[in-house]
Order: C-alpha cells, then structure tokens, then sequence
C-alpha cells in the first residue's frame, strides 16, 4: 500500500503544512509503511489530473490548504478522480466562505476527511452535516522536534513563538514586554517566529517595539535552532485571539521543551490544555506571570497524557488505520519511505 500525501508547494517554503506532511510521513516510514510527499507548483486542473492519473491505485492524501495553492478549487476533484482518498483540511474555520464552498465535492466524494480538533470538525459539519460518517479528528504533533535539552533550572527568559503577522496577538505581547520594562525588569525577551507579510504593518510595529524594549528578534530559524531558542525560554507568552487549542503547533512546541506557556482560554480550548497552560486575562498578568518568583501550577499528569496523544509515532498509527480501511487488504506494506517532489 502506497500512501501518496500531496500538497502546493515548494521545497524551502517556510509552511507548517508542509513540515507537518514531512513530519507525518517520516513517522510512517517508522512505521515500515510506503509513504511518500509529492508537491504541486499550484492546484491547477491541470496538476490536478496529473496526480490522479500517476497515482492511480494508491491512496491520495491532499493535505490543504498551503503556500502556493492558488484560488482555484480543482484539488477537491481527487475525491473523483480516485476511489481511495483522505482529505485533511487545516484550521477549517478560518477559511473565507469561497473556499468553504469549495469543500462540497470533497465532502461528498472524500473517504475520509481529517481535523485537527473537534472544533474544527464542528465548523466542518455546521456547512456539511451529512459527511459525518467521513469526519474525524486526529491531533497535530509537535513539528519542531527537541534537538536541545530543555534545561531544568533556567534563567527567566520570555519568548513569543510563532508567525510574525496579523492576528496572532503580537500587540498584547509588545505590552507585556512594555509592562516589565515599566516595572524595571531587564528579563530578556525573544520573538522566534517567520514573517508572513513583510508589508504588514504589525511587521513594523513589531520592528520599532524591538528596538524600544530590547526584543531580541529571531526570525527563520531552522527547526534545530528553534529548539535552542526554546530550552533556553522559561515563559511563552501566546495570547491566541480564539483561544488556544489543539491545532496551535507553536504552543505544543513549547510545551514539549518545558516552558511555561501563558496563554488564553476560550470555549473552544481542550481540557488537557486548560490543565497544562496558564490562562491570563491579558498582558498585565501575563507579565506578572514572568516575574513572579514560581512559576504558574499547572496539572503534570494531563500535560505528559496530553503530549503522548500528540507525539509523531502515535498520529501514524492513527492515520495508517484510516489508510489500511481504504486500500484493498490484498496489499502488504513494505518499508519503502520516500520523499520525492514532481
């Protein structure tokens, strides 16, 4: 059994979609499971009818939305095109109703279609409640792997992680910087993350407040870096506007390499991260949080039950059994593994 994960893209993109896929398919190949990603310059008909027709007979994966996907809708039409396809739809909600409407073929003709939460599962089945039979949800893991030891007893260190751009909260932590700043706190702080739009006026907010507080900026690290900078953070500050939850790789993250993550709690947040992370009304708190002298309580056992649920080898084996319903059980897995860009 083949398992072909396909997506828009380019080799170097600085996309999450993209290291989950890679993540998702290194964890099968540990899984002795023939497993490939194949990306697309742009989801043209075109493309769209080349992937059919190469992988006929294997099972198609698309993995969407991503960089370089373009606004056409002709991905969907795999569900067609195939008799063997998953679909896994990322961070479902915030799409804008155009592409929601997209997501019809691919409701009716997709065999199974993956979220990250049930939230997002929620949002699915409130435009498609007769897909619910196809729906499920598996968590996403940690695409930022521990390349350093999260040292035990570290020195104060605040960090945002995350994407530099619109509606990720960044103003709330610029005041929580300017809030211990204002108190006479010299506790460094970081932001690690990628710029989204350079044009994007929270971009040079973020640039000006750099050099007014001291915020050390580091920006398109690789992930070996990024793990560096975290074991070294003792506080994350990540005032997510809807809450955090499940599909907040940044906080899972930071999680994974011990820091303390101050945060918010909306409906929506699960409860194993209600247990595990600080809730904080806003900067203020956030940075009485950071220059408290213990660190916020958290529940341990659903933080280590939590981040087992969400570790690469346990969503394989999630997904290889979605995988192993939709080939014919006449095919064995061999251990092939491999990466490949068309």
């Amino acid at each position: 059994m083949r398992i072909v994960h396909v997506l828009a893209g380019e080799h170097g993109n600085r996309c999450g979609v993209l290291d989950y896929t890679k993540n998702l398919v290194e964890a099968l190949e540990g899984l002795a499971n023939d497993s490939e990603y194949v990306l697309v310059k742009r989801w043209t008909l075109k493309e769209t009818l080349r992937v059919a027709s190469t992988h006929r007979g294997h099972v198609i994966h698309v993995q969407y939305p991503s960089l370089q996907m373009g606004k056409g809708p002709w991905w969907v039409l795999l569900g067609c095109l195939s008799r063997r396809t998953a679909l896994t739809l990322h961070e479902f909600r915030i799409f804008s109703t155009a592409r929601k409407l997209y997501c019809l073929p691919a409701a009716l003709t997709a065999k199974q279609i993956i979220f990250s939460s049930a939230e997002e599962r929620r949002a699915f089945l409130s435009w498609y409640p007769f897909a619910s039979k196809a729906c499920t949800v598996i968590p996403v893991g940690n695409n930022i792997p521990v390349h350093s030891v999260p040292q035990q007893s570290r020195a104060r260190r605040m960090v945002y992680f995350g994407q530099i751009g619109e509606n990720k909260g960044l103003e709330l932590v610029i005041e929580a910087v300017a809030s211990l700043r204002a108190q006479g706190s010299k506790i460094p702080v970081a932001f690690i993350g990628a710029v989204v739009e350079p044009s994007s006026p929270v971009v040079g907010l973020v640039e000006e407040n750099a050099i007014k507080y001291a915020i050390d900026l580091r920006l398109n690290l690789s992930s070996a870096e990024v793990s560096q900078e975290l074991a070294q953070a003792s506080h994350a500050y990540l005032p997510f506007p809807d809450g955090i939850t499940d599909k907040r790789g940044s906080a899972m993250a930071c999680l994974k390499h011990g820091v303390a993550v101050l945060t918010t709690h909306s409906e929506q947040t699960p409860d194993w991260l209600r247990a595990a992370t600080t809730h904080c009304a806003g900067p203020l708190e956030a940075a009485k949080h950071v220059m408290a002298p213990e660190f916020p309580a958290i529940d341990g056992e659903a933080l280590s039950a939590g981040l087992a649920e969400r570790e690469w080898p346990a969503i394989a084996k999630r997904h290889l059994g979605i995988y192993e319903n939709l080939a014919p059980r006449r095919r064995s897995r061999q251990a092939v593994g491999v990466y490949r860009s068309e």
